[in-house]
């Protein structure tokens, strides 16, 4: 019994021992000098974190992004210069991004001026 005990104990202790972060990913994508497009990604939990959005056009495995959203996420380890970020979960995905509403405004834009076109028409 105290065998099991004592792996459990060193098994959490070396799962906490781990190196990982967490990283919020942008809702939209950036378009780079090299004519890339790109994520934007920021080290950090929470929106007080003042860190900077950066660019990664790298992959992430074990993530699945949609635009439009940002995601709050569990990352194994943060490496600027990876190629491919392995995330271990998903915490949550917002929908309240600037690429939500610049896409609403280019809507109505459309809108409006479709209905203006009709209405000199007739």
């Amino acid at each position: 019994m105290k065998r099991i005990i004592l792996s459990l104990l060193f098994g959490s202790f070396a799962f906490s021992a781990m190196p990982a972060d967490f990283m919020k990913v942008s809702d939209e994508l950036v378009l780079t000098d090299d004519m890339q497009r790109c994520f934007q990604i920021r080290k950090g939990y929470s929106r007080k974190d003042k860190t900077q959005w950066e660019p990664f056009c790298g992959k992430f495995t074990n993530f699945y992004y949609e635009t439009g959203y940002e995601y709050t996420m569990h990352v194994e380890k943060y490496d600027p210069n990876a190629d491919t970020i392995r995330v271990i979960k998903t915490i949550g995905r917002d929908n309240s991004g600037s690429y939500r509403r610049q896409k609403e405004l280019e809507k109505r834009r459309k809108e409006a001026a479709a209905q203006a076109a009709a209405e000199r028409g007739n």
